[in-house]
């Protein structure tokens, strides 16, 4: 049964040469969670050794570059750090160890035991102390000697993770895993123990005998719960033996995420996804993201993707007769119900054609010509996705009066018709509008299928008719294709010039597929905002998510940034937790744009009232200079006036 821990049994260590140019990658991490590589020789020369030099008098930091650098396996980089953490670190024994290890990497067998020995004649002998010096007797061929002061280890403490499995494979060489178990078995008896337990428990498991292995395992999480890899170890284990319900069982309740491991954390997380379990798991997420770790940051996103996928619901006839109004929008959504920004938007003459962009109907076999009402889904968020993209482009490309008319079910439903406009709806239409853009969206196995007309109101004439058919991955080119042509369209219909107006504004030459879905999804926060229920919102945690990634990722898209910093004003204002977990990385980026002198940096005072407390905002805000412009000044003091906002926890996650 203890087979497994004869590859943990140790040899003599060979000298650690430099490592070649093997082609490795070193992974990191950025402010917002995204993960880069660099060749592993450019790591080493322009990240290792830098962060040597500024943090060689700071011990604990120093301490944790060389740890990290003897597991690359770059002892001879860290040789002169070793030698003079040895004389700065205030922690006697961590010093000599480590220098003691780096010796012994670089095969200085005799240097590493003096100085394990000069350790021991100040502190006495210590676990730790013994163990590296039972690494050194083995490194020189003598295994019975490095046996003994291992045992004499492991009577000090009996919980040290590499020994006690070097000792236990060393029992298991020699007389076998009965042999191995007793010894394990003794340990566990004695009351500072906990690791025998945990390994017992593992084996236990791995060789199928669930009730044994639990009850090892409950032993070792009684006896230490915290400041251990017991939790780690557990989750682990069980997780990899499909013993989900057992894992969220025992570590769940213990779980803190302020003081374990963050491993702990992603195990219970995979283990709530595959039972299904997105309340649990969405309340432990949460947790997760306050602690505000970039690093963490990208996993998480993962889990709240999936979380809320769990909780995706199809659209539903609506059963009863429900409230519909209108939601009319002369501006995009990133400029709506924020204190009135139309300092952001190019004025209009006021007497150009008028134009009305409609929802597309979501015509198939299964509608049935049914208005329907919803959360959000695939073809709800693409049959307003291409009148949003038209709205913004006519606010900022033509001097034509455009409204879009969002029909809602009862303040905070989209609605999703199951077919076009009729005559009479036309007819209506036509009292307030000279043209209107209407068509119908259909899925299936191959994608979309997306029909749009330009209609003359006066005698519903079809100007222009246009169709495309696309897969998921189409769906931001195609829009913009479709859009074009509309565009093309309405400026021969009406003799309008349509082109940019402003050079803040262009669509993105990259992600149009992110950019297109970011506009769908910020309507549903802007609807939640409007209507002051938040409750209703969902997935609002992936909503920030997804447009702060837009914004990094298309860094030149003025529209981006402004959707990123209005959603989290829009959030801040609905008193919504979950804003918190973007300040640092929101602070990155308009310390960026700053720096690059965009136009969005106007947005400065917004995010300064999202996060009062900010003293780097608050530094931005103080050096920035006055635009001159009225609007914009008044729109400032409005803000100033609305925020802060206290948060306040969802009625629902």
């Amino acid at each position: 049964m203890f087979g497994f821990f004869r590859k943990r049994k140790k040899a003599a260590e060979a000298p650690a040469a430099a490592p070649a140019n093997d082609g490795r990658m070193v992974s990191f991490v950025d402010t917002y969670g995204r993960s880069y590589q660099i060749p592993f020789e450019q790591w080493r020369r322009e990240v290792l050794q830098p962060n040597l030099q500024s943090k060689w008098d700071e011990p604990d930091a120093l301490y944790s570059l060389v740890i990290s650098a003897l597991g690359d396996d770059l002892a001879s980089d860290v040789d002169a750090a070793s030698a003079h953490l040895l004389e700065i670190d205030p922690m006697i024994e961590r010093g000599f160890v480590t220098r003691a290890i780096v010796q012994l990497k670089l095969g200085r067998t005799r240097d590493a035991k003096g100085t394990l020995r000069k350790a021991i004649d100040k502190v006495g002998e210590t676990p730790t102390l013994l163990t590296n010096l039972a690494k050194v007797a083995s490194a020189e061929g003598k295994d019975t000697e490095a046996m003994a002061i291992l045992d004499r280890s492991l009577q000090l403490d009996p919980n040290q993770d590499n020994g006690l499995g070097w000792r236990v494979a060393d029992r298991t060489e020699a007389a076998g895993a009965d042999a191995a178990e007793a010894f394990l078995r003794a340990l566990a008896e004695r009351d500072d123990a906990f690791r025998p337990q945990l390994l017992l428990g593992q084996t236990a498991i791995q060789a199928g005998l669930r009730d044994d292995g639990l009850a090892w395992f409950d032993r070792a999480l009684a006896k230490a719960p915290h400041g251990t890899d017991v939790m780690l170890a557990v989750t682990g284990t069980l997780g990899q033996h499909g013993l989900l319900n057992d894992l969220v069982t025992r570590v769940a309740p213990l779980f803190d995420p302020q003081r374990d491991d963050v491993r702990v954390g992603f195990n219970l997380l995979q283990a709530y996804v595959e039972l299904g379990d997105a309340e649990r798991g969405q309340l432990l997420l949460g947790k997760l993201f306050a602690l505000g770790q970039p690093a963490y940051a990208q996993n998480l996103q993962h889990f709240a993707q999936a979380f809320d996928e769990m909780t995706v619901e199809p659209s539903k006839p609506l059963d009863h007769t429900p409230e519909i109004s209108l939601l009319q929008m002369v501006q995009p959504p990133w400029l709506l119900d924020m204190h009135g920004m139309e300092w952001a938007a190019p004025p209009r003459a006021g007497d150009g054609a008028r134009i009305v962009l409609l929802p597309l109907a979501a015509v198939d076999d299964a509608a049935g010509g049914v208005a329907r009402s919803g959360r959000e889904d695939d073809r709800g968020r693409l049959s307003r996705a291409l009148p949003l993209l038209l709205l913004e482009q006519l606010v900022y490309c033509s001097d034509l009066r455009v409204a879009m008319n969002l029909p809602v079910a009862d303040k905070h439903n989209f609605v999703l018709f199951g077919q076009p406009l009729s005559d009479d709806e036309l007819d209506y239409l036509g009292q307030d509008f000279d043209l209107a853009v209407e068509g119908e969206v259909s899925a299936g196995q191959d994608g979309f299928h997306v029909v749009c007309r330009l209609r003359r109101l006066s005698d519903r004439v079809t100007l222009k008719r246009v169709e495309r058919r696309f897969n998921e991955r189409e769906v931001g080119n195609a829009l913009v294709v479709l859009s074009g042509e509309l565009l093309a369209s309405l400026a021969e219909a009406t003799g309008a010039i349509v082109e940019p107006r402003v050079p803040m504004y262009a669509l993105p030459g990259t992600d149009v597929n992110e950019y297109v879905s970011g506009l769908a999804q910020y309507l549903a926060l802007t609807l939640a905002s409007v209507a002051k229920a938040r409750e209703t919102l969902f997935g609002e945690r992936n909503i920030y998510g997804w447009l702060q990634t837009l914004a990094v990722s298309v860094p030149d898209s003025e529209p981006a940034q402004f959707m990123y910093f209005t959603a989290l004003g829009k959030g801040r204002r609905m008193g919504s937790p979950l804003v918190d977990e973007f300040e640092k990385p929101a602070v990155q980026r308009m310390r960026e744009l700053v720096q690059a002198g965009r136009f969005s940096t106007r947005l400065l005072p917004l995010l300064a009232a999202v996060y009062p407390n900010n003293a780097e905002l608050g530094d931005l805000l103080a050096s920035a200079k006055p635009t001159g412009d009225e609007a914009y000044a008044a729109w400032c003091a409005r803000v100033a006036a609305a925020f802060p906002v206290e948060a306040v926890p969802p009625s629902r996650e």
